[in-house]
């Protein structure tokens, strides 16, 4: 067994690309139905589809500002 194979052979590898090909297309649904400009959404979809995973990351964490400052200036 090489170093660089999976447990559980090419299953394994399947189902984990496809959970990610799955959390890419809800992140992209979340942002075509945001109320960003359409630039802002055609840039944040290449860039989640062009870079799957760092592109989900991305999104994750600099993607929400408005939603989070959302919920903050809600709280009494």
């Amino acid at each position: 067994m090489s170093p660089l194979e999976i447990p559980g052979g090419y299953y394994s590898g399947s189902l984990l690309g496809l959970l990610i090909f799955i959390a890419d297309l809800v992140a992209v649904v979340q942002v075509l139905n945001s109320n960003r400009p359409m630039s802002s959404k055609i840039l944040w979809s290449l860039l989640i589809f062009l870079c799957p995973v760092i592109g989900l990351i991305i999104y994750l964490l600099l993607g929400e500002r408005e939603r989070r400052r959302l919920r903050y200036l809600s709280i009494p």
